[in-house]
């Protein structure tokens, strides 16, 4: 019997993850070579989760109440949820069923003088081509936010180069998996510094509930190999 969805993660992250629990670890030095090792070019920023790096970017950017952010329409309900948060306004754009990218006729008509960003989500591993959104996005002064949080492929794809955000996730069920965690790219240095300064305002996770976490998904892994979950199915 096999699971129908499979932990991207094995034995030996797992007993590493664990034994990472219990010693101290200097928190700014390893999140400084996260951030240097995903983008040498010095524009990452690492997060919880690409929500909780979307909220810092609408708190930072403190847009008006009532601005619109344009979402290809096919995408996570606690984004949308996010900016709702933050007194704005989410306004869906339909997909091309073709490229699963917004349809750039809708997304014209879609555009306001009340829109100030456009998120648009790379879905089920397969990568938009971006350059025609990005210049329609471009004409109108739009900040281009890319969710490639179903994109990784543990290659050297970290984003559209002209993108504002490309935001990349690691929780439990992404490819190469960490349980948890976001990287992204933020090209604008005062932008980044912004988002930096307020989550430097957050709690930090325990040691303690990444612990937690860390026992949850290695007994989901154990319990998801084959000759186990027959064991249980038959039993």
């Amino acid at each position: 019997m096999w699971p129908r969805i499979r932990l991207d993660i094995g034995a030996t992250d797992l007993a590493f993850a664990a034994l990472q629990c219990l010693r101290p670890a200097d928190r700014d030095e390893a999140q400084t070579r996260l951030e240097e090792l995903w983008s040498p070019a010095g524009d990452a920023l690492a997060c919880h989760s690409v929500r909780s790096g979307f909220d810092l970017l609408c708190a930072a950017q403190a847009w008006p109440r009532g601005s619109e952010i344009l979402f290809s329409a096919l995408n996570v309900k606690g984004m949308v949820k996010i900016a709702e948060r933050h007194g704005l306004t989410p306004v869906p754009v339909d997909l091309d069923l073709g490229t699963m990218g917004p349809r750039l006729e809708d997304l014209e008509r879609a555009i306001t003088g009340n829109t100030r960003a456009l998120v648009v989500a790379h879905l089920f591993g397969a990568r938009l081509d971006l350059d025609p959104i990005v210049a329609v996005a471009r004409r109108h002064g739009l900040l281009v936010i890319e969710d490639c949080a179903q994109a990784f492929a543990g290659d050297a794809f970290r984003g559209h180069d002209d993108a504002d955000l490309s935001l990349f996730s690691f929780g439990p069920l992404k490819t190469a998996t960490a349980l948890g965690g976001a990287l992204l790219r933020v090209r604008d240095p005062a932008l980044r510094l912004r988002m930096r300064s307020l989550q430097a305002r957050h709690r930090q996770q325990t040691r303690r509930s990444m612990a937690v976490r860390v026992a949850k998904f290695a007994a989901l892994k154990l319990l998801s190999q084959p000759g186990v979950l027959g064991a249980i199915g038959s039993s």
